[in-house]
């Protein structure tokens, strides 16, 4: 892996104070007065759908199954135990600011699409500080390699493949995206799209961060502290590889089609809508959940909360989606 490096403990404990402070300002953020609060689990306030019994009946899991010889480097995979045919592969990078979260937290969320129809591949990935930027890209482009000579043992067609993620998860997901489809990309960061354009039907974007830029200016809690944690840097704009982290600069009309959400009371929100503009100046289809005007006060990573209306209503939106582009080819 490239740029691991020893990192003072010091370091390490205030980060992970950091980290605890914002998800416990995020579980905040959603509670009612009235409400007895959730564990949280990595980075994510999660209330599973109401029917999770009866998906977990219906869907099979494998768990921890290893991807590379990297740290870290282990998935789970989701599919429905009556499936009877080749399934679309979706792979699933979770969030957790880059220094904290796993793929347990999404196991529900991604049984969840398993049951409608899909391979899950949920990952998790070595974390900052302790690994660094380019890492956990290096990793997710592993794992698609992973996932080409083995997801047909477990039903997948990998002729169909998502990929999604959620708030750091989103912003792995989206360059990951940009490397397989963006050549002058893949040969800046040296390293070689596991899988073609063609391949990639497209792109699930939850919350993330998409504009290195002009993150700083969002306002989310603690943004320089999980940044800098990822770049090694002091300050996180001097890095000198920050531009290709910035996928809104790295956008083709050869990247996938993308589902793209995030709530109106998302500090990131805006990241989300400029991407989502930019995709659609390069011709890329772009479908959006946005909530502007609706006074909703939809917080980061509402889509976790499929015990809500707006949590169920995108997740619908999210399958009309993934099964839209399943059977059309861009």
């Amino acid at each position: 892996m490239k740029r691991k490096q020893p990192v003072p403990k010091k370091l390490i404990a205030l980060l992970a104070v950091v980290f605890l402070a914002c998800a416990g300002f995020v579980l905040a953020s959603h509670l009612k007065e009235d409400e007895t609060a959730a564990p949280v689990i990595g980075s994510a306030i999660y209330s599973p759908p109401p029917n999770i019994a009866e998906i977990a009946a219906h869907v099979e899991v494998v768990k921890d199954v290893r991807y590379h010889t990297s740290d870290n480097a282990f998935l789970d995979f989701y599919y429905p135990k009556d499936a009877t045919g080749p399934l679309p592969v979706i792979l699933w990078i979770h969030g957790g600011g880059f220094i904290g979260g796993s793929k347990d937290s999404r196991q529900d969320y991604g049984m969840t699409l398993a049951n409608a129809g899909y391979l899950v591949a949920n990952i998790n990935y070595a974390l900052a500080p302790t690994q660094l930027y380019p890492g956990p890209v290096i990793q997710a482009n592993e794992a698609l390699s992973f996932l080409n000579g083995t997801a047909s043992q477990y039903g997948g067609d990998m002729e169909r493949i998502f990929i999604g993620g959620d708030s750091a998860g989103a912003q792995i997901a989206s360059q990951l995206a940009a490397l397989q489809s963006n050549p002058t990309l893949a040969e800046t960061m040296d390293l070689a799209p596991a899988v073609t354009a063609k391949q990639l039907r497209g792109a699930l974007l939850f919350c993330g961060l998409y504009d290195m830029a002009t993150v700083r200016e969002s306002g989310f809690p603690n943004i320089d502290f999980f940044l800098n944690a990822y770049t090694g840097a002091e300050s996180f704009e001097t890095f000198g590889s920050i531009h290709e982290m910035s996928t809104i600069q790295h956008v083709t009309p050869a990247y996938p089609d993308v589902f793209i959400s995030a709530g109106d009371a998302d500090p990131l929100e805006p990241q989300s809508v400029a991407l989502a503009g930019s995709l659609r100046l390069k011709g890329i289809d772009v479908t959006e959940v946005f909530f502007r005007g609706t006074d909703k006060n939809l917080k980061h990573e509402y889509q976790y909360a499929l015990d809500t209306n707006d949590g169920q209503e995108t997740l619908q939106k999210t399958l009309e989606f993934l099964l839209e582009k399943s059977q059309t080819q861009k």
